[in-house]
């Protein structure tokens, strides 16, 4: 077999605590739960896991390697990753969205959600990074088929993924259920998640520059 149970399980906890660690894709998700219900915030889980896979996809084909050798390409899809995410934290920092399930008006559609996901981790450096120097330390190259192998981890990585993110996006829901009779709540709440993309955004960009 060219990839053993202790290879999975091992992988499994370790992409189980790295999910663990609030990225830019959890906090959006956990935000929207929160100030639009859990279905805006499974929608956006929907799109940044297709991010992963997308990532996932792009690493067996080789690109990514590709976009990792070219120092001049990768900076570029660094900055701009890191400038979406900045451009995400403001948005959300500077909403007046109140925590009601009943305000459709400022709402956003279930389009914009699932693109805010998909954009947030498809340009998230830390997606690029993970697929470059994470998921390649647990492929044996003795064993043959490393797109294989790959291919397995990414699988195994998504559903990991969807077992922690979701609870994580039902529980934020049914914490908007119980604040949303007290809508300035939402405001609160919005500047914390937002303010807290701004940092990640700006750690980014701090470590390119200097």
């Amino acid at each position: 077999m060219f990839i053993d149970i202790s290879t999975l399980g091992l992988f499994a906890l370790s992409a189980a605590a790295l999910t663990l660690i609030p990225g830019a894709d959890m906090l959006c998700a956990l935000s929207n739960a929160i100030s639009q219900g859990t279905k805006a915030g499974l929608v956006t889980v929907l799109g940044a896991v297709t991010g992963v896979t997308c990532h996932i996809g792009l690493a067996i084909a080789g690109v990514t390697a590709l976009i990792a050798s070219s120092p001049v390409l990768y900076e570029c899809f660094v900055v701009g990753g890191a400038l979406y995410i900045l451009w995400v934290g403001f948005g959300i920092f500077n909403s007046k969205n109140a925590v009601s399930l009943q305000n459709n008006r400022e709402r956003k559609s279930l389009n914009k959600l699932y693109s805010q996901g998909l954009l947030t981790n498809l340009l998230n450096p830390k997606a690029i990074i993970f697929t470059l120097a994470f998921i390649p330390q647990f492929i044996r190259m003795e064993a043959g088929m490393p797109g294989m192998q790959m291919l397995i981890l990414g699988i195994e990585l998504i559903v990991i993924m969807f077992l922690i993110e979701i609870p994580l996006v039902f529980l934020a829901g049914k914490i908007a259920l119980s604040i949303q009779l007290r809508p300035t709540v939402g405001i609160y709440v919005n500047r914390f998640f937002g303010g807290v993309i701004l940092l990640l955004a700006i750690a980014i960009l701090a470590a390119r520059l200097f």
